[in-house]
């Protein structure tokens, strides 16, 4: 069977961060490995399966009011395992922003690794 591909909406950022999220009936914890303001793929301890939609907080390394960002709803999108590919589909005005934010300050700190070490 052919698989189909749809090409990501945003630069996905390598980041190592703790996650919760809440199905129905089961709590998941587990770690992203990459982040865009679209998605994001992570390793969890609690299987999920391509369609399940449900709330995530991401524990994010900022300086922002609480300890974890708020996904309103986001959908897995395939799964293999314990590996997962989410798609954010509903977040606050102010989770977004601090989203955003964030990715910023990732790719703006990455540029200046990568100038740093073509200094040397």
């Amino acid at each position: 069977m052919a698989r189909t591909y749809v090409v990501r909406a945003g630069q996905r950022i390598s980041i190592h961060c703790p996650f919760l999220y809440h199905g129905e009936n089961f709590h998941g914890k587990g770690h992203l490995w990459d982040l865009s303001a679209s998605g994001w793929r992570a390793t969890g301890d609690h299987p999920v399966t391509p369609g399940m939609s449900m709330p995530v907080y991401l524990e994010l390394a900022d300086d922002g009011e609480s300890k974890y960002l708020l996904i309103d709803s986001a959908i897995v999108r395939w799964s293999n395992g314990r590996d997962a590919g989410w798609e954010v589909r509903k977040i606050g005005a102010t989770s977004r922003a601090r989203l955003i934010r964030f990715l910023d300050q990732m790719r703006y700190e990455l540029s200046c690794e990568l100038v740093g070490e073509g200094s040397r």
